[in-house]
C-alpha cells in the first residue's frame, strides 16, 4: 500500500498506538484522530499540527454516523479506517463489576469495530484503495487468567479481520490486522512487564501497511501465531509468564 496521499481516520487516536501512528502518516496523507476525550484530541494536534481531529465516541451509532459523515467531508472520502479505539484490562469473570466492564469492553474492542467498519463501507468503496485495519493481540492466540474477556474480545477480532478480508475482496475492500504483543500505553502501563513502546507498533504498522501484510504480527508474535497452532498450551505458558508481574 502506498501510504501517501491517503485519507485516513484513526480511532482511539488521541494517545498511544493510535496517535504515534497518526503522526507517522500526518506528513504525506490527511489525517483524523477521533476519540472521547476532546482535551486530549486538542493537545495531540497541537503537538502535530498536520492532524485533524473529531471527538467521536465509537460506541454511539449516531456519533459514529455523524462522524463519518463530517470525515467524508472534510476529507472528500476516506481510504483507510484504523479501528484502534479498545480497552486493555484484567479482572476475574467473578468479581463483582465483572458484569459491567465485559459489556463495555465488548461495546469497544469489538461492537464498536464492527459498527465504524459498517458505516465506513460505502466510503471505503467508493476510495481507488479502500482499506481498513483492526487492533488485536497477542491474547487473541492464547490463554491468560485474569484477561478471559478481553482475550475474547480480540480473539473476535482476530477472526472478523479473517472474514472480512474474503468478504470484502469482491468490493476491493483490503482487510488488515495487528496483533501486537503487551504495549506500554493506557492502563498496561501499570503492569510490571516488558512492554512494547507505542512509537514501535506504529513503526511495524506502516512498514507492514507498505509491503501489503495483510495479518501484521508484531515483535515475539511472530513466533508467537505459528507456534499457537501447533503447540497451543506452550503458547499459553508463554503469553502467561510473559503477563505475570516481575
Amino acid at each position: 500500500m502506498k501510504l501517501e496521499g491517503k485519507r485516513i481516520l484513526i480511532t482511539g487516536g488521541g494517545s498511544g498506538m493510535g496517535l504515534e501512528l497518526a503522526r507517522r502518516l500526518a506528513d504525506r496523507n490527511k489525517v483524523v484522530i477521533a476519540g472521547r476525550d476532546l482535551a486530549k484530541l486538542e493537545r495531540a494536534r497541537g503537538d502535530t499540527s498536520a492532524l485533524q481531529t473529531r471527538q467521536l465516541d465509537v460506541t454511539s451509532e449516531e456519533e459514529a454516523r455523524d462522524g463519518l459523515g463530517w470525515v467524508a467531508r472534510e476529507l472528500g472520502g476516506l481510504d483507510l479506517l484504523v479501528n484502534n479505539a479498545g480497552l486493555f484490562r484484567s479482572y476475574a469473570l467473578s468479581d463483582d463489576d465483572a458484569e459491567a466492564k465485559a459489556i463495555e469492553d465488548i461495546e469497544v474492542n469489538l461492537l464498536a469495530a464492527l459498527r465504524m467498519t459498517r458505516l465506513a463501507l460505502p466510503l471505503l468503496e467508493a476510495s481507488r484503495e479502500g482499506s481498513v485495519l483492526f487492533m488485536s493481540s497477542a491474547l487473541a492466540l492464547a490463554a491468560v487468567p485474569g484477561f478471559a474477556v478481553y482475550a475474547a474480545t480480540k480473539a473476535a477480532v482476530h477472526s472478523l479481520a479473517r472474514s472480512l478480508r474474503v468478504e470484502l475482496k469482491s468490493k476491493h475492500i483490503r482487510v488488515f490486522e495487528v496483533l501486537p504483543p503487551v504495549v506500554d500505553t493506557g492502563q498496561a502501563r501499570e503492569l510490571d512487564v516488558a512492554k512494547l513502546s507505542p512509537e514501535a507498533v506504529a513503526y511495524a504498522i506502516v512498514a507492514g501497511l507498505r509491503r501489503d501484510r495483510e495479518e501484521i504480527r508484531v515483535a515475539q508474535v511472530r513466533q508467537l501465531a505459528p507456534l499457537a497452532r501447533i503447540a497451543p498450551s506452550l503458547a499459553d505458558r508463554i503469553v502467561t509468564r510473559a503477563l505475570t508481574p516481575h
